[in-house]
């Protein structure tokens, strides 16, 4: 609530010296172009990353909650537990999370070592196409 009263005096100090609104619209509508394009470059990141990974066969092992904030599905492959690459949400997990083995993709480097699993599949194409819808949104606003 205190920030929308910021922005709000700030908008009418602004408008107070003299600036029209298409400036201050194109200002935001350029950091939020800004943002989707940072937002687009993490899941072509993400995306190379699932390319680069090998499909294994893995046992779901469950949700840890040791993360901190976050709480990430961990997987059972080889003997060993690696955990996914992005964190879980408590939406619709007993239907997304399934404790038969499934097949995962397991990026493994030196210190590094995350699974893919199809919800991190479908998260990262829909990063990647609505993003990409948004920038070119945003471009043709932006000039």
């Amino acid at each position: 609530m205190e920030l929308l009263i910021i922005i709000a005096m700030g908008l009418i100090l602004l408008f107070m010296l003299g600036y029209t609104l298409w400036p201050l619209v194109s200002g935001v509508l350029f950091l939020a172009l800004m943002f989707a394009i940072v937002c687009e470059l993490f899941f072509v990141i993400s995306g190379v990353l699932w390319l680069l990974a090998r499909r294994r066969t893995a046992r779901y092992l469950g949700l840890s909650d040791d993360d901190g904030p976050a709480s990430f599905a961990y997987y059972e492959i080889d003997g060993e537990e690696y955990r996914n690459i992005f964190p879980t949400d408590v939406f619709m997990r007993r239907f997304l999370y399934r404790k038969e083995e499934t097949r995962v993709r397991l990026w493994k480097r030196k210190k590094n070592s995350y699974v893919f699993d199809r919800v991190t599949t479908i998260i990262i194409v829909l990063g990647l196409v609505s993003f990409a819808v948004i920038i070119i949104l945003l471009l043709t606003f932006v000039r």
